[in-house]
């Protein structure tokens, strides 16, 4: 009823296309040009939004349409000519760019940018050059600009995500190193190239953590998080921390949020499982654990788990089936063998425990516990080898922490009277 004129449409697009709104003065003139196909400002005017884009085909039909439409006006041939010099310099830099001439090709587009400063894709092409020529700094700083002057410039930002991409492998492989610095240096440059760069935040979280700095941790934390609210391993990481700086509760938030998000992730289940080990809430413990194996069948942390919440609830028997199975599913690691051969131990299955004390002495032969319940084992409540029992508390004094508990089992072995009833 009220149907724009096209006169209001061509105010309406021009408008549009001084402020930067470059779709909506294509589809305001496209529609003034629907209203009147004659229109020749209107033409022009979508030539110079298509000049912006970069599309310089577009660019060029639309002037000639003009030209054809209104031939005498010499404003649209001057138009014309001022594509012409942008085709020229632009296919000048394109086939210097080919040749390997990236000085010539540089030179071709920057004169260009100083005629046309609104041309977006001169400042793109700058930007490769530079690229090229391994200057990320100044690539990016013109994939940037190329963006200001288009903000729907699509390859100037895919562009300035590759030098973002090409600088985390940089870190991702000093971290691989182990140079935690060389790191975390790259990382930080990823973020001054783009800020949205969500995992070198993640990263420099990992970072941060391993180096006993948690509170900057979790803050880098949060800030891959208020990037990408659905990355569920930046809740897992971001507990971790909380956890190990006393911050129970926000730990166990942290790790729902990251159930939520990915209900099979086994990892988070187990984390929770271990807080709640510690708080001492066995029923809770055991209800999460059993997601955690129910949703990863072969996930042995959670079974090494199970077979703790077990011992610690004086149910051996449950105890030893979940350890045998952290066990099988993880020979290499000390933990479940150790925690299985205490279980074998509480059960007064000498045999079995000692079989299980042994493999966690040779997986790690500095911890003493192991060797605590190998002695323990070998004595076998008096029916095994003095010897062999005195020989492992021994190797248990070794370790600082198991030192009190190994001289207390010596004792038992060497003066056993004292400890009869």
């Amino acid at each position: 009823m009220f149907a724009q004129t096209p006169d209001v449409l061509l105010q309406n697009g021009q408008e549009m296309l001084n402020s930067g709104d470059f779709e909506g003065a294509e589809e305001a003139l496209n529609e003034a040009l629907q209203a009147d196909p004659t229109l020749a400002p209107a033409m022009i005017a979508l030539s110079k939004v298509h000049l912006r884009f970069g599309n310089m085909q577009k660019t060029q039909e639309y002037i000639r349409r003009a030209i054809d439409t209104d031939p005498e006006n010499q404003e649209y041939r001057d138009e014309f000519e001022r594509l012409n010099e942008i085709n020229t310099l632009m296919a000048d830099g394109q086939r210097n760019m080919q040749s390997g001439d990236l000085s010539a090709a540089y030179e071709s587009y920057r004169v260009v940018l100083e005629k046309f400063p609104f041309f977006a894709e001169s400042a793109y092409s700058m930007g490769l050059v530079k690229f090229r020529e391994q200057d990320f700094d100044a690539a990016v700083d013109y994939f940037k600009k190329a963006l200001e002057l288009n903000h729907s410039h699509e390859n100037a930002r895919t562009a300035i995500a590759n030098v973002a991409k090409n600088k985390f492998n940089e870190g991702n492989n000093s971290y691989r190193r182990r140079d935690l610095e060389g790191a975390l240096s790259a990382y930080e440059d990823v973020l001054k190239i783009d800020e949205s760069f969500f995992q070198a935040h993640y990263q420099i979280g990992v970072i941060l953590a391993k180096m006993g700095d948690r509170s900057a941790a979790i803050d880098h934390y949060k800030k891959s998080l208020d990037i990408s609210p659905e990355f569920y391993k930046g809740y897992y990481a971001m507990a971790l921390s909380q956890k190990a700086n006393g911050d129970i509760q926000d730990a166990l938030s942290s790790l729902e949020e990251a159930v939520e998000i990915h209900p099979g992730y086994d990892k988070a289940y187990g984390a929770m499982g271990d807080i709640y080990i510690i708080e001492k809430q066995f029923d809770k413990a055991l209800n999460v654990l059993n997601i955690a194996i129910q949703v990863n069948p072969q996930y042995a942390k959670g079974y090494l788990s199970l077979g703790i919440v077990y011992s610690g609830l004086e149910q051996f028997d449950s105890a030893v089936s979940n350890l045998e199975m952290a066990t099988s599913l993880d020979s290499k690691g000390y933990k479940g063998w150790y925690r299985l051969a205490v279980a074998y131990n509480a059960l007064g299955d000498c045999e079995n425990a000692k079989r299980s004390a042994r493999e966690a002495t040779d997986k790690k032969s500095n911890f003493g516990g192991s060797w605590l319940e190998l002695g323990v084992a070998e004595w076998c409540n008096g029916r095994g080898s003095k010897r062999a029992a005195e020989n492992a508390f021994e190797e248990a004094r070794n370790d600082r922490t198991w030192r009190k508990s190994a001289e207390y089992e010596l004792d038992k072995v060497r003066n056993p009277e004292k400890y009869q009833k």
